[in-house]
């Protein structure tokens, strides 16, 4: 992972569909003109400078207005131990515990979305305390559970029997 201090920003990264919460995220720019958030779709960039993108942002905002099981941009953003700016909606209200690895706020309201925006810029530390929180919960959630054992151990165990 890069230099934390040299993070500052946020990224959006998708289409700019109805349901991607894009227009809910210009309304909250107009409202908070001080945000700093790059407009990425997916496509634009490979893997490797998407990666390198992330590892710059101070947070990935997550406008989305549909309910995703697993939005990938969080678990992207999780694994660079980037926080999250979220619609309350879907597997990211239950996977944000707001102040601890993001920030959470009502689906479609631009002005609850500036709110959030406005802190982050005013708190970087808090940020980037939760980007480390973030990064754990990657671990702890998306990468412990497959391991080997986990993959392998009960199949090895009942060929033995």
């Amino acid at each position: 992972m890069k230099n934390e201090p040299g993070r500052s920003g946020g990224v959006f990264i998708s289409d700019l569909s109805a349901e991607s919460g894009a227009a809910t995220l210009i309304e909250a720019l107009d409202l908070y003109p001080g945000a700093q958030v790059e407009f990425i779709s997916r496509d634009q960039l490979d893997g490797d400078a998407l990666q390198e993108r992330l590892q710059q942002a101070a947070y990935l905002v997550l406008p989305t207005l549909m309910h995703e099981p697993m939005p990938r941009p969080l678990v992207e953003a999780f694994a660079n131990g980037v926080p999250v700016i979220a619609s309350r909606i879907g597997s990211a209200a239950e996977l944000i515990e707001p102040g601890r690895n993001g920030l959470l706020f009502e689906p479609g309201s631009a002005r609850d979305l500036a709110r959030r925006l406005a802190w982050a810029d005013a708190f970087p530390e808090k940020m980037r305390q939760m980007g480390e929180c973030a990064r754990a919960d990657y671990q702890a959630r998306f990468i412990t559970q497959w391991s080997y054992q986990t993959l392998f151990g009960e199949r090895r165990r009942s060929a033995r029997v």
